[in-house]
């Protein structure tokens, strides 16, 4: 009789664990609930979809400001410049952050409290040529990819004549400097 009350205990004590196990935060919270949808689909069932170009990111690269290109579904009413989250404040993390880089994507993501979030678990995916068939009717193409280095326009050919330019431009300075002090030396003055 010892013996059976030992072991239905031991069993209630096993079954107890590996319950409590399964139920922990980590674990439910921590993974995505199933594979992300193809972008065929996720662009039908997205909650906001659009084609956007990521100019800077922050939290490491977690945070990304988007310049807004094509508005696709869900998309109509947002602003030139997005902020689009792609994990939790800075000092923290989750199994599900996603990061970005410069770059031009396809956005599939949702509304957030004043920004918008993605994670790993969604089909945003850097922007090919082949998503191109996707884009709905009423949207127009992008005239254009823009830079996002902000001294993409610089000419390179030009760089050696303006710092050619700027070298001149001290000089004549330091020069100017030299003598305006040489005049107001006492006329004893000797070195």
């Amino acid at each position: 009789m010892r013996t059976r009350v030992l072991l239905t205990v031991l069993v209630a004590g096993l079954l107890a664990s590996a319950g409590i196990a399964t139920l922990r935060p980590g674990a439910v919270l921590g993974s995505c609930a199933g594979v992300p949808q193809p972008p065929e689909e996720a662009v039908l069932f997205g909650d906001v979809v659009f084609v956007g170009t990521v100019l800077r990111t922050e939290n490491q690269g977690r945070w990304a400001t988007v310049r807004v290109e094509e508005r696709w579904s869900g998309a109509r009413d947002l602003p030139e410049t997005v902020e689009v989250r792609g994990g939790p404040e800075p000092g923290t993390a989750s199994s599900v952050d996603r990061t970005f880089q410069p770059g031009r994507y396809l956005f599939i993501v949702r509304q957030g409290g004043g920004f918008l979030v993605d994670d790993a678990c969604s089909s945003t995916t850097p922007w090919t040529e082949e998503l191109g068939s996707l884009r709905p009717a009423d949207v127009t193409p992008a005239a254009e990819e823009l830079p996002t280095d902000p001294f993409a326009f610089v000419n390179s050919d030009a760089v050696p004549v303006v710092a050619a330019l700027l070298v001149a431009l001290l000089v004549a300075i330091v020069a100017y400097l030299w003598v305006l002090r040489a005049r107001r030396r006492p006329p004893d003055w000797i070195r």
